[in-house]
Order: C-alpha cells, then structure tokens, then sequence
C-alpha cells in the first residue's frame, strides 16, 4: 500500500466525520433553539399572568384597605377577614404556574428526545431508541413527581387560607 492512498484514506474518513460533526452540531443548536422557544414563551406567559394577578391582588388589598379606614377601628377588629383580598386568584395563578410548568416539561422533553433520536440517527445511520426511551422515562417522572408535589403545596396553602 503506497502512502498517497493512505493518505487518501485517512483524509476520506476524516471529511466523512468532519460532516458527520457538523451535521451534529447542527441538530444540537437547532434544538437548543426550539428548547428555548418553549422557556421562553412558557416564561412570558406566565410573567403576563402573574402580574395581572398582582395588579388584581393589589387593587383588592388597596380597596379593602380604604373599606377598613372608612369604616373605623371596631368594624376591623369584628370582622378582620372581610377586608382581606380574596385567594381564588392566587390559588388560580399557581395552578396555572403548575399547568405550565407540566406542559413546557413535557414539551421539553419531547423536543430533547427528538433531538437526541436525531443525533443517534446521524451517528449511526439509524435511531437507538432504546437509550432514549429510559432517559424520556426518568425525565417524565421527575416532571410528574415535581408536578404532585406542587399540586400538594397549593391544596395545603388553599385550605391554611
């Protein structure tokens, strides 16, 4: 075997695995871009709830606050609650933080899973789904335990109000 087909050879491999790697770069920054896409609008959404939320609580407490000044002293102390704002809202608001953080995890993962699946496919000429379906599984349930457990804290928080 001469040294120029070697050479050849080698530099054969190398270009097939330069654009192997570029191929797999660019699957990886094309899902790094659609994960962010979901944070992102799963953040903006829930930013825009929670400060209508706010503004809601804080016109409640600021008329209940002037209800309680019009009506004196002894009517606050009888009855202190009736000058309270309202928590449906804020009980509203963290199930809808909840929901969203669910459907973003869930979105997330679908969109890492294929990604991973994607990469697998250009490595190897086809998908391993195998590896991929045992770290989809163990990401489900840390978003479904996380999820519960949230579910649990806004339940107790209800009934403590």
């Amino acid at each position: 075997m001469s040294l120029q087909s070697v050479v050849d050879d080698v530099k054969g491999r190398v270009e097939a695995l330069g654009a192997q790697g570029q191929e797999v770069v660019k699957i990886s920054v094309d899902t790094f871009k659609q994960a962010n896409t979901l944070v992102v609008d799963s953040f903006n959404a829930l930013l825009k709830d929670h400060s209508a939320t706010a503004k809601d609580i804080y016109a409640s407490a600021k008329s209940g606050f002037e209800k309680a000044k019009a009506d004196g002293f002894k009517a606050v102390v009888t009855h202190p609650i009736a000058y309270l704002p309202s928590t449906e809202k804020l009980i509203e608001a963290l199930n809808g933080t909840v929901s969203t953080f669910a459907k973003t995890g869930d979105e997330l993962l679908k969109t890492v899973k294929s990604g991973f699946e994607s990469v697998q496919s250009q490595l190897a000429g086809k998908p391993v789904v195998k590896k991929a379906s045992a770290a989809a599984k163990s990401a489900a349930k840390s978003v479904k335990k996380a999820t519960t457990g949230a579910k649990k804290q806004i339940k107790a928080a209800a009934k403590s109000v």
